[in-house]
């Protein structure tokens, strides 16, 4: 089999993703993998099987995907939600930030908006705002971290009893 084979069916089980088709995204992606090993697709593996509640198998996935490539970011901002959503606060913290310094990443606002998201939650409101203003510098218009900005800021401004 050829690459283009490999790229059609990693292009379909994308395509199938994306639109919701996860039996037919994870068929594209098991078939493209038999054919190459891709660290996207296991990183849309790990999607498919996070959308379906398979958490350790996702983690599995997205942990084969960085070993495949190291500097891919998108895998490690994956784990550490995963990780954070488990309970596993301070691992999630790693990958997060392994996340941001990736010289690949499609959304670095996103792990800088999870990180923002995770300060927040350990009550570090100054350290949260620092990475809301990182995600809103990449995507001004980045609704959720804008809503998080102006949470947190009312939250400063507000009078403590």
């Amino acid at each position: 089999m050829s690459s283009s084979s490999f790229q059609l069916s990693l292009d379909l089980a994308k395509d199938h993703f994306k639109v919701g088709d996860l039996d037919r995204a994870e068929f594209y992606l098991r078939s493209s993998l038999e054919l190459e090993e891709s660290e996207e697709a296991y990183f849309y593996l790990g999607l498919v099987q996070n959308a379906l509640g398979q958490w350790s198998d996702a983690l599995a996935s997205y942990y084969k995907a960085v070993s495949l490539n190291h500097e891919y970011g998108n895998p490690c901002n994956e784990i550490g939600v995963l990780l954070l959503r488990m309970g596993n606060d301070k691992e999630a913290v790693y990958w997060l930030k392994k996340s941001v310094r990736c010289e690949r990443n499609d959304a670095p606002h996103i792990s800088y908006f999870n990180l923002a998201t995770l300060y927040k939650l350990w009550n570090r409101p100054e350290r949260s705002l620092q990475y809301l203003h990182k995600a809103l510098s990449l995507k001004k218009d980045f609704s959720e971290a804008n809503d998080l900005w102006r949470e947190l800021k009312s939250d400063e401004e507000a009078p403590s009893n």
